[in-house]
């Protein structure tokens, strides 16, 4: 078991991935539409801080939330973190939070909108002109109440 974790770890792997051919090893966008709701701040955030935290999110992702609230860049990084407990201060612990602050950033706009849509594929293209290959990859998590889910994924 210590070589799978250490495969994980080196590779970007998580666990339910083990059983199919995906791998996502580098360009990895992962887009959080919800991103200023109750459950990305409460369960999605942190759930992801944890992945990155143990090594199982590919190296250079980057992770951009998403949602009707306009908020600036500090603000958002502070409710996207609100719910990582450091209850000892730790200082190593302290650093991984805020480099996974570092890998985010926020985009504010209507889920019935074109325009706030492609604003934000404005800024996914932005990122992905850095990338030092072709290769792309998107993840779109929906941390969504049930009344926009359709819009959204029509948008």
């Amino acid at each position: 078991m210590a070589h799978l974790g250490h495969h994980r770890r080196e590779s970007g792997l998580i666990p339910s991935m083990l059983t199919h051919s995906h791998e996502l090893k580098s360009n990895t966008l992962l887009v959080v539409l919800g991103a200023s709701g109750d459950l990305a701040k409460k369960k999605t955030f942190p759930a992801l801080f944890g992945l990155y935290q143990n090594g199982f999110l590919p190296k250079d992702l980057h992770l951009i939330g998403y949602a009707r609230t306009k908020m600036d860049k500090e603000e958002f990084h502070k409710r996207e973190v609100s719910y990582i407990k450091n209850p000892n201060n730790d200082e190593e612990l302290q650093k991984k939070i805020q480099s996974f602050q570092e890998i985010s950033t926020y985009v504010a706009g209507a889920y019935d909108k074109d325009e706030d849509f492609q604003n934000l594929e404005k800024h996914l293209q932005e990122i992905e002109s850095q990338y030092p290959s072709q290769e792309r990859n998107r993840i779109f998590y929906f941390a969504l109440p049930p009344s926009v889910f359709l819009n959204v994924a029509a948008g």
